[in-house]
C-alpha cells in the first residue's frame, strides 16, 4: 500500500529530522553505533520489529523460525528493525534472508547486531544498516524470540509502526504522530537551504546566506513561493 508520508519522509535528511524532532520535544531518536553497510541511499518506511535474545543451550523460543516468518510477511515499503542487543557473535542477516526481504518489497533493514554476505546483499540492492559483520550465522549466539513488539535498536525505543529514516549519516526513528508536522517543517527548511546554497554559489558570505538574514527574507519569499506551489503546500 502506498504510504504518502513515507514517500515525503524519504526526501528528509536525518540531520534535518533529528533537529526538528528535538525542537518538537523528542530527542532520543538516533540509533547509536549503526552504519550503512550496503548503500548510503536514503530510505524511509514503517517498522516491523524482530527481537533476539542470547542463545542458551537449554532454552527455546516460544515459536521456532520467527525471523523467517517476519521476513516472509514483510510488506512493500516496510523496514525490518532487528534488536540483537548489540551481539557481535552471529549474523542476523545474510544474503538469503535479504533476497527474500527484497522480493517482498522491504525498504531496508536496520539491525542492532552484525550481518554477513555483504557483497551479495549489496548486489541485491537492499539497503542495510548494522553494527558490523561476522561470518557465523546467529544460530549459536542468538534466539529469535518475538516479532512485532517494542524493541530497542542502537539504544532507541522502536515500536511497531514507527517510521524509520536512514541515510549515510544515521538511522533513526520518527514517531508517527509527529511525522506529518515534522515533514512539513523539513520541506520548508529544504527550500531555505536551497536558497542559501544559491546565495553561496553567487559569492555571498556565510553570514549573508546562512541562516537567511532578516534583510533577505523578502527575497527568500519570492524564491520560495513557486516551489511551495509545486510541492502542493
Amino acid at each position: 500500500m502506498f504510504d504518502e508520508l513515507a514517500e515525503r519522509l524519504r526526501a528528509v535528511p536525518t540531520a534535518t529530522a533529528k533537529q526538528l524532532l528535538r525542537e518538537m520535544g523528542v530527542d532520543r531518536t538516533v540509533m547509536k553505533g549503526l552504519r550503512a553497510m550496503t548503500s548510503g541511499r536514503r530510505v524511509a518506511g514503517t517498522a516491523r520489529t524482530l527481537h533476539y535474545l542470547p542463545y542458551r543451550e537449554d532454552a527455546a523460543p516460544p515459536q521456532t523460525g520467527l525471523n523467517r516468518h517476519l521476513i516472509d510477511s514483510i510488506g512493500s515499503g516496510e523496514i525490518v528493525v532487528i534488536d540483537a542487543g548489540g551481539n557481535d557473535e552471529g549474523a542476523v542477516l545474510g544474503d538469503m534472508l535479504a533476497a527474500r526481504a527484497q522480493s517482498c518489497g522491504a525498504a531496508g533493514v536496520v539491525a542492532d547486531g552484525v550481518i554477513r554476505d555483504v557483497d551479495g546483499i549489496r548486489d541485491l540492492g537492499l539497503a542495510v544498516w548494522a553494527k558490523g559483520t561476522h561470518p557465523d550465522s546467529n544460530v549459536r549466539a542468538l534466539l529469535a524470540w518475538e516479532i512485532d513488539v517494542a524493541v530497542q535498536c542502537g539504544g532507541v525505543l522502536v515500536l511497531p509502526g514507527d517510521y524509520v529514516l536512514a541515510d549515510s549519516d544515521a538511522a533513526m526513528v520518527v514517531p508517527p504522530h509527529l511525522a506529518e508536522a515534522m515533514i512539513g517543517k523539513a520541506e520548508e527548511m529544504a527550500i531555505e537551504d536551497e536558497f542559501s546554497q544559491e546565495l553561496l554559489r553567487h559569492g555571498s558570505g556565510l553570514n549573508e546566506a546562512y541562516p537567511i538574514p532578516s534583510a533577505r527574507r523578502e527575497e527568500y519569499e519570492r524564491f520560495a513561493r513557486p516551489k511551495r506551489r509545486h510541492a502542493g503546500s
